[in-house]
């Protein structure tokens, strides 16, 4: 899908991600819009859904940012661009603005995000990803043993 996929470039080039490059953190930013999506379905509530997702997105970036990396006004744009794709892109376009079976297809829709979000990462951040990703999966590996 070809939005699903602008979207991962557009998050890995301009850091839309959790504060680490494990599963969770590269998937908050599609976990808050789907979440927003699943709590309200109704299509007279996109524009709000829309929005309060962006500005969610945006808020736990802020939060969670070293105080040398505080977002701004070019991050919140993208944020805003990210956010449109899915919902011009990924849902409207790819499953026809049915949220319902939008969410039926939500596993595969993430699995095919971080795929398409690590082919956008720079050769760098690859090999940082590649080594925080592998000490989770030790540390899942760990806890499934005991």
């Amino acid at each position: 899908m070809k939005a699903l996929r602008e979207m991962a470039r557009l998050a890995a080039e301009n850091h839309i991600m959790g504060g680490s490059f494990k599963r969770n953190s590269l998937l908050k930013p599609l976990d808050i819009i789907l979440d927003n999506l699943e709590r309200e379905p109704k299509e007279d509530m996109r524009d709000v859904v829309l929005n309060g997702s962006a500005e969610q997105i945006f808020e736990h970036i802020r939060r969670i940012a070293k105080s040398e990396f505080k977002p701004g006004k070019a991050k919140q744009d993208f944020i805003k661009d990210y956010v449109n794709i899915f919902f011009d892109g990924v849902l409207r376009e790819g499953n026809g603005n049915d949220v319902n079976r939008l969410l039926q297809r939500e596993k595969i829709l993430r699995s095919a995000y971080l795929i398409y979000f690590r082919e956008a990462l720079p050769q760098k951040e690859k090999h940082q990803a590649d080594i925080e990703q592998a000490e989770e999966v030790s540390q899942i590996a760990i806890e499934f043993a005991q």
